[in-house]
Parts: C-alpha cells; sequence; structure tokens
C-alpha cells in the first residue's frame, strides 16, 4: 500500500511555499519513519521544478503539466491524505487530486497540519472519505 500526500503549494509569497513544501517533507519522514510507503508530490517536484522552463510547458498550464505527472502516480497508490495547511481549500492542484481519488474510491483522509506529528496516528476527528487501510489508529484530541 502506498499513501499519496497532497498539500497546496501555489503562492505569491516565496515563503509560504516553501512552508508547505517543508511542510509535505515533514509528513512523509513521519509516515515513512513508521514503515508506511508514501509519494509526495511536492517532494518529488519543488526540486525537479528547478530545472524546467515553466514557460515552454507544450501549451500546458502549470497546474496542467504537474497533475499530467501526478495523477498516474495517484492512479497507483492506495489512498490520498490530504494535509489542511492554509490554503488547502483553494488549490485547485488539492482538488483535482481528491476528486480524482473519489472517482476512483480510494481512501481520503484530512488532517490539519497540528496533526503530522503524530501521523501515522490521525485524530478521531479527521474528516474522511472512504476507511483508511493505513491510517487506522485513531486518538482523542486533547
Amino acid at each position: 500500500m502506498i499513501m499519496y500526500i497532497a498539500a497546496p503549494y501555489a503562492h505569491p509569497e516565496r515563503s509560504v511555499r516553501e512552508h508547505r513544501f517543508r511542510t509535505a517533507c515533514r509528513a512523509a519522514a513521519r509516515l515513512m519513519q513508521a514503515g508506511v510507503v508514501v509519494f509526495s508530490p511536492l517532494s518529488h517536484s519543488v526540486p525537479i521544478a528547478e530545472f524546467l522552463d515553466m514557460e515552454n510547458l507544450n501549451g500546458m498550464t502549470p497546474n496542467q503539466f504537474w497533475m499530467s505527472c501526478d495523477l498516474p502516480l495517484l492512479d497507483l497508490c492506495s489512498e490520498l491524505l490530504i494535509l489542511g495547511l492554509q490554503g488547502w481549500e483553494q488549490s485547485e492542484g488539492v482538488r483535482e487530486e481528491m476528486f480524482f481519488a473519489l472517482k476512483k474510491n480510494k481512501p481520503i483522509t484530512l488532517i490539519e497540519e497540528s496533526d503530522i506529528e503524530k501521523l501515522p496516528k490521525i485524530p478521531k476527528t479527521s474528516k474522511r472519505f472512504l476507511q483508511s487501510n493505513i491510517l487506522t489508529e485513531v486518538y482523542d484530541c486533547e
């Protein structure tokens, strides 16, 4: 089983993009440390984007380009974990990933940023669509 980690990225401020990237990496590290196989598009793609000509994407918008790279990998994953960072609800990419997972009947779990440190445990109050086979241990919020 493989967990796909979705998080918003695009933002006009570099510091916000950096925080989102590092938070996705932190979540991936927590899950990997617990033995969960993960794919984190931000962790994978942000360093690669440094070498891309984002002005020449064969007629695609940046979002279309990244979705053409990421959705085939989400299709291979068992579940979707959405990091509820500020702006996730407005993120075009997160929305596409969520609808794709729903269409494929993949479990989706949404957690708040403050819950990352307890992964792979999640709070009972987490929003869930279909039952996770990976994030099965829940805890009461203090």
